[in-house]
């Protein structure tokens, strides 16, 4: 993950050299990422810390997250991904598992 930085004052993502222009929300939702790699994050979890409440509204938070894989994937040699955790939520890992 060393070619990954999220610089949280301009809202950008630098992913193995591309320029990622991010929104604040895809920021937050980076920020709690990096901050618990290898580590499944609940939709509920997620929600109360980017939303400050609990109820979340999946399809708004699906379409945050396929935004954000498509920039950690971008990148041809980018070890960044977002898993989808079936029924659960997401683990950001930095290997490809």
């Amino acid at each position: 993950m060393n070619n990954l930085i999220l610089d949280i004052d301009n809202y950008v993502l630098i992913n193995d050299g591309e320029r990622h222009e991010l929104t604040q929300v895809e920021c937050e939702l980076l920020q709690v990422f990096m901050r618990n790699p290898d580590r499944v994050l609940t939709k509920s979890e997620i929600y109360k810390q980017i939303w400050q409440h609990e109820n979340y509204d999946d399809n708004n938070l699906s379409v945050f997250i396929s935004r954000i894989r498509k920039m950690l994937e971008s990148a041809p040699g980018s070890q960044a991904h977002l898993h989808t955790v079936r029924g659960i939520g997401y683990r950001f890992s930095g290997d490809g598992r």
